[in-house]
């Protein structure tokens, strides 16, 4: 096969897996869809996507791009061999996947990297300066060194590995070796630095690389880079242990999830301007969860982010319509959806444990990579290998050098992941478990997995202390319930109620009358009702509406006219604005449900009805629609198959008009000089020679190699490009 000679040809030479591939390992090439691979070739080229592309190789490929960066154009696999001392099977296998990212083109005798590559190095690719005018010959470098003395040495070490520029005065005068005094004037006499202008000196390329090489093979940086991920050791524990751990994670976070959801659902949450809950809020919510504060703070994160929970109006956390299905459905199904949904959110849950829940400056686009990179890293250990986060935070800054880079930054994520993987399940005991494959794989939670969720139960026991104990996780019907008619006072495996006055009461409110508490908690109790139980709900039910309030505005109806003597005298009848209109009834301003809310302060246990004396019970709980990022309807996301797809197929439809752009751009990538005939206005022809610079915008811009002046061109005006090897 002949080799390529533009990344177009190369490009337009891969087959549709090869196409797809890229669209794969460099996804922000698919937006704006290139309609053809032209437009592809100008998209990969860009600084930013470029940038992009190499911000995500691993420390590997960065230093094998890096080291191309420092070769010349066109340059070789055996001159990468030299440059590194590595293998050349393993230069290969890094230079695919360079050229599988179309950060290369070429042969492996002829390798070609993109300019926007060697730019984004910088000018000292590898703290090297550039290739020099008249450079030294190794013999020359080595009896220049002798001569100069271990007195440059300190000079040499501080500009060897980079950046190999220095500032001295006076840097470009001649000097003679019979007035050398300072290291730095020994060095510039003896031509082992080089001035660059009145006040920079630059130790040579040549010189640099002489040196580096009298200690190591590896001539790119300070340190060798390994040429695969460290390796993740630790202390071994018993599968069977981190399995029962790791469902037993499970389950709690999905009954947590389900008591905060529960809570809310009781007692809606006002939220902040910027969309969060407030510290007092969290707080209050987390004494269901031991005061767990952090824990709470995911919890409402994660529910929200899988759709649980959310906002009818922006200014009330409620409870989703989703949520009445999820809590139908099995403890592996339900356990997923806020797995999933913590591995895909954009937002990082614990950096708002500070702050607010669900405020809009947790966000962060780049979260879902960095936690599946995190996730991805600790899943090469084997299950049951106890993981030291210092460990992992090295093999993460492997796979990503830019992350590597900010080193606190990276551990404060890492300690965040890894705390919240541990509240799912995803780990325990410091050892990643067998759910973490189910997640990262975007699977169904296999069945001998399956099985460890225990099946939800129907029945509780019932005590004469007017507690309930449940031996398990409850069928979602039945807790709902159950905290109608008691107040949860523990939680896990065996969760306790509480039966009360105020719990009761919430029954008979929400339209229950006492022989159907009664009933459906003789059908849920394997120890039937106790007597001190019946005695409360009766109790309870005596006292139960005999204050009626309606709405006028509001309206009240009492039965015995020395409680309305008394309501009357109460300091909060004026506040209310009560008033009698007739014996046994009173009006207020205020809103039924404040009127209600004040009585009960009072002592009384009022009951509100309708305009026709018709008891009401508590209205039906409000559900928030769910708000999830939404495409037009009938379309999605295309993926790296559909694009690659397209784009081959416009290729093919498409005539080759492109060519002239396509010689252009890759005059602008390997620095050639071109021919171009331009048409002025007139109609007339003429060709000149051109050092294009930039292709972009509609105009091609460059330098005349002849004159050395500037030069720009409106492409509609150029009608042909011939290559240098055209020329005539």
């Amino acid at each position: 096969m002949t080799a390529p000679r533009t990344l177009t040809e190369a490009l337009r030479g891969l087959d549709h897996d090869q196409l797809t591939e890229l669209f794969r390992l460099r996804p922000d090439l698919g937006y704006p869809l290139p309609r053809h691979i032209g437009e592809l070739v100008a998209q990969a080229t860009t600084s930013v996507s470029v940038g992009r592309a190499i911000d995500r190789l691993n420390a590997w490929q960065t230093a094998v791009a890096e080291g191309l960066a420092v070769l010349p154009d066109g340059a070789s696999v055996a001159d990468l061999v030299a440059l590194t001392g590595r293998p050349t099977a393993v230069l290969s296998q890094a230079v695919d996947d360079l050229r599988r990212r179309a950060l290369v083109w070429g042969g492996d005798d002829d390798l070609h990297l993109l300019r926007a590559a060697r730019d984004h190095f910088g000018s000292y690719p590898a703290g090297l300066a550039p290739v020099s005018p008249q450079p030294l010959t190794s013999g020359q470098i080595d009896e220049a060194l002798a001569a100069a003395g271990e007195q440059v040495r300190p000079v040499l070490d501080r500009l060897l590995w980079g950046p190999p520029t220095g500032t001295v005065r006076n840097a470009d005068r001649a000097l003679r070796l019979i007035d050398a005094r300072t290291p730095v004037e020994i060095l510039l006499a003896r031509r082992l630095l080089r001035p660059v202008d009145r006040d920079t000196v630059i130790l040579p390329r040549e010189v640099a690389l002489r040196l580096r090489a009298a200690g190591s093979d590896w001539l790119i940086s300070r340190d060798p880079v390994p040429t695969s991920a460290p390796e993740i050791s630790g202390i071994q524990r018993s599968h069977s242990v981190i399995r029962s751990a790791a469902a037993g994670a499970a389950n709690e976070v999905v009954h947590d999830a389900e008591l905060i959801i529960s809570e809310l659902d009781a007692n809606p949450r006002r939220l902040l301007r910027d969309g969060g809950i407030s510290a007092r809020d969290v707080q209050a919510i987390s004494r269901a969860l031991d005061g767990r504060v952090d824990y709470t703070s995911f919890l409402l994160e994660a529910t929200a982010a899988a759709g649980l929970i959310g906002s009818p109006d922006k200014i009330t956390a409620l409870p989703t319509t989703d949520y009445d299905r999820w809590v139908t459905l099995s403890g592996p199904e339900r356990w997923l959806r806020p797995a999933t949904a913590w591995r895909d959110a954009e937002r990082y849950f614990s950096s708002t444990v500070d702050s607010h829940p669900l405020n809009a400056e947790a966000l962060a686009p780049r979260a879902p990579e960095n936690r599946h990179l995190i996730m991805a890293a600790a899943a090469t250990a084997e299950v049951g290998t106890v993981i030291n986060t210092e460990d992992l935070a090295d093999v993460v800054a492997w796979h990503r050098p830019a992350a590597g880079r900010h080193a606190r930054q990276l551990e404060v994520v890492i300690d965040w992941t890894w705390r919240e993987a541990t509240w799912l399940g995803l780990t325990a005991l410091g050892s990643i478990t067998e759910l973490l494959p189910v997640v990262l794989g975007d699977r169904d939670v296999p069945d001998d997995l399956a099985r460890l969720f225990p099946v939800p139960l129907d029945r509780v026991i019932i005590q004469s202390d007017l507690t309930a104990v449940a031996q398990g996780p409850l069928e979602a019907a039945v807790a709902g319930t159950l905290r109608l008619l008691a107040d949860q006072e523990s939680r896990g495996g065996g969760a306790v109620y509480r039966f009360s006055q105020s719990s009761i009461r919430r029954g008979f409110d929400s339209g229950w009358a006492a022989a159907e508490i009664g009933d459906w908690l003789q059908q849920h109790s394997t120890t039937g009702i106790p007597q001190p139980l019946r005695y409360l709900i009766d109790d309870v039910a005596r006292q139960h509406g005999t204050v009626r309030v309606g709405s006028a505005a509001s309206y009240l109806r009492v039965e015995d006219p020395a409680q309305q003597a008394a309501v009357l005298a109460h300091p909060e009848a004026a506040r209310l604005q009560l008033r009698s209109i007739a014996p046994g009834v009173l009006v207020s301003a205020a809103d039924p449900d404040e009127v209600v809310e004040a009585l009960r302060r009072l002592g009384l246990k009022p009951a509100a009805e309708d305009d026709q004396g018709r008891l009401l019970t508590t209205r039906p709980p409000r559900r928030a629609t769910i708000h999830r990022p939404t495409n037009p309807p009938g379309r999605r996301p295309a993926t790296a198959e559909e694009i690659a797809g397209a784009v081959l197929a416009a290729d093919r439809r498409r005539p080759r008009s492109d060519d002239g752009l396509e010689l252009l751009r890759e005059a602008v990538d390997r620095d050639l000089v071109v021919q171009i005939t331009v048409v002025d206005g007139e109609g007339r022809s003429s060709t000149r020679l051109l050092r294009p610079r930039q292709v972009g915008d509609g105009t091609v811009r460059g330098i005349d190699p002849v004159s050395a002046q500037p030069v720009s061109v409106p492409i509609p005006r150029v009608s042909s490009v011939q290559r240098p090897d055209q020329q005539k």
